[in-house]
Formats: C-alpha cells, sequence, structure tokens
C-alpha cells in the first residue's frame, strides 16, 4: 500500500483518499474511503475543515513529482555497542522517571521544569536511533512495566509531535503526559495489576479506575499543564463512546488524547508480557487501522508514516 499525506487544494479527479486529518461533517456523503470523481467532490473538500488529505497511489492517481511525506529518518545499522549505550541511557530514563512519578504520587510538588533535563535525553536518544530506543524500552520487568511502559509511551509521543511539527512547549507536555498517563495504576493492588493472565470483569473494573485516579492526583498539583491531565484522564476513551472513564464520544477527544490512545495501545499490543508474546509492530498497526471505532485513521496514518520504514513493512 503506497500511502502519502497531501494538502487538500492538491487533490484532483482520480485519486484515492485513505483517509483525512480533521473534521469533516460530510463524510457520509462520500464514506471514508473513495475515489475523487469530479470537481464537485474536491470542492466539497476544499470548503471543509479537513486540513489534510491521505492518498492511496495504489488505487489511484498521485500528484505528479509530489514526494513521499514521512517524518521517519534513515535509521544506522544498530551495532552491539549502540544497543549497549541505549540500554544503559534507557536505565537511567526509567530510574529518573520512576523518582519523578513517585515525588508525586507521594504527594510532592513537581514542577514542569524538573522534567527538562528527562524530556531532554529522550529527545537526543529519539533522534539518534528511534526504533532501536522503542525496541529497548519493551525490554522489561514485572516490576518495572509501567514505568518503562511509561517511557515508550514518552518516547513515541515526543517522536510523534515532532513529526506533526508541534510546538515546543506541545512537545514537551506531550512527553510529560507519556511519563504521567498510567500513574493511577500505582493505585491499584499489585495482584491485580501483576496478573498473570487476563482479568475478570471485576479486576478489569478495578484497573479502569486508574485514569480517574491518576488526573485525581495530578489535579492536586496546581504546576500541572491542561495538556498533561486530559492524556491522564482520557487515553483510554474511545471514538464510538465505548472508552473510559467519561465515555466521550468522537470530536469531545482532543487531537493530542487521541495521539496518546495511539501510542499505548501501540506499545501494549508490540511489549511481552508474561502471559503473551508481543506482536511485531506491522501486527499492531495492522489491527489498529482496521479499528477505526477506537483511533483516528487520520492520525493512525501520520503515526505510521513517522516510523522507521522497518517498523511498517507491509503496512505502506
Amino acid at each position: 500500500m503506497a500511502v502519502t499525506k497531501i494538502d487538500k487544494t492538491q487533490l484532483k479527479v482520480g485519486m484515492f483518499v485513505e483517509a483525512i486529518e480533521g473534521t469533516w461533517q460530510d463524510s457520509s456523503t462520500l464514506g471514508r474511503r473513495f475515489t475523487i470523481r469530479s470537481g464537485q467532490e474536491i470542492d466539497m473538500i476544499l470548503n471543509s475543515n479537513i486540513s489534510g488529505v491521505f492518498i492511496n497511489t495504489a488505487l489511484g492517481k498521485n500528484t505528479s513529482g509530489l514526494p513521499l511525506h514521512s517524518g521517519a529518518k534513515n535509521i544506522k545499522s544498530a551495532t552491539k555497542q549502540d544497543r549497549f549505550e541505549t540500554a544503559t541511557r534507557i536505565e537511567g530514563h526509567a530510574a529518573e522517571a520512576k523518582s519523578l512519578i513517585g515525588d508525586i504520587f507521594e504527594g510532592r510538588v513537581v514542577t514542569v521544569e524538573a522534567f527538562t533535563p528527562l524530556v531532554d535525553d529522550v529527545a537526543r536518544t529519539m533522534e539518534e536511533n528511534p526504533s532501536l530506543y522503542i525496541g529497548m524500552s519493551r525490554l522489561r520487568s514485572r516490576d518495572s512495566a509501567t514505568f518503562l511502559h511509561s517511557l515508550s509511551v514518552a518516547a513515541l509521543l515526543l517522536h510523534f509531535g515532532r513529526s506533526l511539527q508541534m510546538d515546543d512547549e506541545t512537545v514537551q507536555h506531550l512527553c510529560i503526559a507519556g511519563l504521567l498517563h498510567d500513574i493511577g495504576k500505582l493505585s491499584i493492588p499489585k495482584e491485580v495489576l501483576q496478573k498473570q493472565g487476563p482479568l475478570n470483569a471485576a479486576e478489569r473494573n478495578i484497573v479502569e479506575q486508574h485514569a480517574s485516579l491518576g488526573y485525581d492526583l495530578l489535579s492536586a498539583n496546581l504546576n500541572m499543564p491542561t495538556l498533561v491531565l486530559d492524556i491522564c484522564r482520557s487515553h483510554h476513551e474511545r471514538l464510538d463512546g465505548k472508552g473510559y472513564p467519561d465515555h466521550l464520544i468522537g470530536d469531545a477527544i482532543g487531537k493530542e488524547v487521541r495521539m496518546s490512545t495511539i501510542c499505548d495501545v501501540f506499545d501494549a499490543l508490540t511489549s511481552a508480557r508474561s502471559y503473551k508474546k508481543g506482536w511485531s509492530s506491522q501486527q499492531a498497526l495492522s489491527w489498529m487501522m482496521c479499528h477505526e471505532e477506537q483511533f483516528d485513521k487520520g492520525l493512525m496514518w501520520q503515526f505510521i508514516l513517522s516510523l522507521d520504514p522497518e517498523m511498517t513493512k507491509g503496512i505502506l
């Protein structure tokens, strides 16, 4: 599948639209995936709130001379030394994240500035070799699972935000949100959180309380950015309203929260647990693309395009 992002002003008759970026009230007229068949259809899109379009050049026309849009960089091959150095850095990042999260959990006031050295370190490591960083951060034990998962989500959100050319403050807040989004799990009994195997209904209900528990905990810290609070509370919401804790639907879920849901689920699916083998990146992304009731498809394409091509073989 050859998918690339273009501006809506570049649309031509004969292009196949795979997904859109932004809100479009007329989506029911043409459907979710469609071929542009007339200038009238192009005008409908031009006059909408759509900010970008993803076209599938395997199913329709391309824009002559248009380069593929990709936030991914060429990734150097990873040597044993690269892996050792990255693993050492991740251990340090995880220890720092654990300390900051612990301070907040214990009720100590932590400023945004306290996160700056860690965010900067994560950013530098991701710039050097994002796929290696993400892969290394999945090597987790049961005791460190929550912290390393949060570190992975933080790195993915930082990388995702940068690929979308978001401003530095927003990218910083996305990274902090990734680090803190599961802080409520520290209030969940370990025997439930670390259970080997699927949870029963009662246990699932207990775990689902972590989103609101974390939000309440972070809200007590007057320095916490609104974006961090929103992601902590709402990262398990779904577009169809079947998420939790507030059962938000569609546009009620902000863009940054939708981004966090994508990063959170991607890391969860690709991470090994004591009771399951982690999926490959391709398996996880393919599954997520088939669940539009949960994930913003336009943002999904942007997330895929931001990743190392080696992680997305068979998707693009």
